[in-house]
């Protein structure tokens, strides 16, 4: 019997949630190994690499950029491109991972430490985040013109999915990238804003998966 696969994830990482989801929502029964911020021995070692998240699929390794495609060939049903919208499906998930997801980081990066692991792995993402944003205590600062602009593209999400549970009418790609996006909103303890009533549901939705 060949072994499950195995998910290499970060559960601080929007493109691991999304990996996530996707296998969830593709219904394959896998194992997920989380790699913590400082430490990608392990990781290395099995994948030759070390980006999250990485698959590992009757032990060769799926690179992250290559899951979504790599899945809807080991397991074409369900499709994460219904009625054949690759081109949009594609792009709503790019504009989650590149435009949505650094307006919702900015506004938690200071509350991802207490949700990491140890002090050592506090330390390292702390400094990292440091020298890649500016000082913390501005960073905690600014959280109110982060949360504003976060929240204008929260309410772009919430336009797409008047009168219909998926931002493509069915699930698809769009939704595992753009929920995988928000996500360090809710790893970060809070919750999705009141005045966004159908993307909670919609998270809701895609919580409740697999």
């Amino acid at each position: 019997m060949a072994a499950r696969p195995l998910l290499y994830s970060m559960p601080i990482s929007h493109y691991c949630i999304s990996a996530d989801r996707m296998l969830a929502f593709k219904g394959v029964p896998f194992d997920t190994r989380d790699v913590p911020y400082h430490d990608k021995s392990e990781l290395i070692k099995a994948t030759g690499q070390d980006y999250v998240p990485s698959l590992v699929w009757d032990g060769k390794p799926v690179m992250w950029y290559d899951i979504p495609d790599f899945l809807e060939k080991a397991q074409p049903k369900p499709t994460l491109y219904p009625w054949g919208k690759k081109g949009l499906a594609t792009t709503l998930e790019h504009w989650g991972h590149q435009v949505l997801e650094e307006r919702v980081w900015r506004y938690v990066v200071t509350k991802i430490p207490p949700v990491l692991h140890d002090d050592h792995e506090r330390w390292v993402f702390e400094e990292m985040q440091t020298r890649a944003r500016g000082p913390w205590h501005v960073l905690e600062m600014r959280r109110g013109e982060f949360r504003e602009d976060m929240n204008k593209h929260l309410g772009m999400v919430e336009a797409m999915l008047d009168g219909q549970e998926w931002l493509l009418g069915e699930p698809s790609l769009a939704d595992f990238g753009v929920y995988g996006s928000l996500s360090p909103l809710l790893t970060a303890g809070e919750k999705i804003p009141k005045e966004f009533p159908q993307l909670a549901n919609w998270v809701s939705r895609i919580q409740k998966l697999g």
